[in-house]
């Protein structure tokens, strides 16, 4: 009787477990959020120059929706300005500012 017993405990033990290690199968699926990723860097009008990402369209992408999570400065070395014959080129840095955002992606259905 006394085995009986302690098999019928290891049994209900088992059992108990295996649901245990199933419980997020059985659950119900969680809504995990998604994020959607953008950037606003400096746009090329040409060979070598560049213009700096207005203030206007930071502030439309927040009316957007979008967060700013990040600002990164975006440096660009231009070695085309070519000096006199006889001397080395002239090296010159633009520096300009990146800009990242992140917004939640709508949730399907």
């Amino acid at each position: 009787m006394r085995r009986t017993g302690l098999y019928l405990l290891l049994a209900v033990t088992a059992a108990a477990a295996l649901v245990w290690g199933q419980r997020e199968r059985l659950a119900p699926a969680r809504q995990i959020p998604t994020w959607e990723y953008r950037t606003l860097a400096p746009e090329e009008l040409g060979r070598g120059r560049y213009q700096q990402a207005s203030w206007d369209k930071v502030q439309a992408l927040g009316a957007q929706g979008w967060e700013l999570v990040g600002v990164t400065p975006w440096v660009i070395r231009n070695d085309e300005q070519a000096g006199s014959m006889d001397a080395p080129p002239k090296v010159v840095t633009q520096n300009y500012v990146a800009y990242y955002f992140k917004r939640q992606r709508p949730m399907e259905r």
